[in-house]
């Protein structure tokens, strides 16, 4: 089709906001990694390499006592300070983007000792964090400058909707909370109890001075310890790792007028252990889902492998795929950077490593061998 030279002029005209449009709307690659640590001095940082998988000189970003987990909305980082008594704490630090600066805005108690996990709520306006030792889940409101107010507390230890604990001793000797995970409609908070074999979920709403209203407990089998879940991208299925007995189980999740229902699929419980290998001295850890649904991705210590599932597309059931060494000892999370072409294993056992393995998105393949960076006891990994 011949164009005329006012259909060009006007064409040329549109063609630098066309551009600028795009170049706005271009995702910008991460530079930094920020580090938790259980024995070092607090935050650290490094230079992150996308195009390489490669981590610069590892440095202190700031003072802060077990930063273990962390959680991020926009510009603010909140960590778990998981330390005991009142060392036991959250904080949120505004962080630079250009340098991976971060600046202390609150610090306040976690109302437990051992705080875990971390979450922030798409809104970020609620803030929720899992004490391991303390048996209790607090919620916060946070204001868009980073300041934490307690709204509300669960103490498992006398809460009535907590039932006994389980029945592996010394692990289940108490209520230990090991997770905050919201829901993919952000109107729940599902909290992992480990020491008493349930999973608490909390209706919440976002924005209301005291956002948690009394939970619905799912028991799961005696002696599994739940740990950590990860929801499919379908919004119907959830996974659930349990540290204790290392399995993985599926549960149907139908959130239905406020009254969600989490039911466990029939034979869907598989064990992240090789087969042959014996259960004592190995713990299940982390549990991913990739973004497309196709894949899962587990770690677990004593083992100290990684393992890739392949996910049903019918059913959701899980099929090994691959199993590889983390490349280090005892990981505590694995985690995939932006572009999901690098896989993360942060290893706190040992001398402390961060590896770094090459990822096929397409396949879910994971390289055997990866690109290893010493650091002290790594336990969470987030880019800036």
């Amino acid at each position: 089709m011949k164009t005329t030279r006012r259909q060009f002029l006007a064409a040329s005209a549109a063609l630098p906001f066309a551009l600028r449009s795009f170049a706005q709307a271009a995702p910008v690659a991460p530079r930094w990694v920020l580090l938790g640590t259980d024995k070092g001095k607090g935050i650290y940082r490094a230079p992150w390499n996308p195009t390489t998988g490669e981590l610069g000189k590892i440095d202190l970003a700031i003072e802060s006592d077990r930063p273990d987990y962390f959680a991020r909305h926009g510009n603010l980082l909140y960590a778990a300070n998981a330390g005991s008594g009142a060392n036991a704490a959250v904080s949120c630090f505004a962080i630079s983007p250009a340098t991976a600066d971060l600046k202390l805005l609150s610090h306040v108690s976690s109302h437990g000792d051992g705080p875990c996990y971390v979450a922030v709520d798409r809104t970020g306006r609620n803030v929720f964090v899992a004490n391991y030792n303390g048996g209790t889940a607090t919620a916060y409101k946070a204001s868009p400058e980073g300041a934490l107010a307690e709204a509300y507390s669960l103490d498992c230890h006398t809460n009535p909707v907590c039932g006994p604990v389980g029945p592996t001793k010394p692990r289940q000797d108490a209520p230990h909370l090991h997770c905050t995970t919201i829901a993919p409609d952000n109107r729940f908070v599902l909290v992992c109890d480990l020491g008493s074999d349930a999973i608490d979920i909390f209706p919440f709403t976002a924005g209301s001075m005291h956002p948690l209203d009394a939970p619905i407990r799912i028991a799961t089998r005696p002696g599994s310890g739940p740990r950590h879940v990860a929801f499919h991208p379908n919004a119907k299925w959830l996974y659930c790792i349990h540290e204790l007995d290392c399995t993985i189980d599926l549960y149907d999740w139908t959130p239905t007028n406020g009254k969600p229902t989490l039911k466990l699929r029939q034979d869907s419980v598989i064990s992240t252990l090789p087969k042959g290998v014996d259960l004592k001295g190995n713990t299940a850890c982390e549990v991913v889902v990739s973004d497309d649904g196709r894949f899962l991705y587990a770690c677990t210590r004593g083992t100290n492998d990684i393992t890739v599932y392949r996910i049903d597309a019918a059913t959701g059931l899980l099929t090994e795929q691959q199993r590889l060494s983390c490349g280090g000892k005892t990981p505590r999370i694995i985690a995939f950077d932006p572009s999901r072409k690098w896989l993360l294993s942060c290893n706190q056992g040992g001398a402390g490593s961060v590896t770094v393995f090459a990822h096929d998105p397409a396949t879910g393949h994971v390289a055997e061998t990866p690109k290893t960076f010493p650091a002290d006891t790594p336990m969470f990994v987030q880019w800036v």
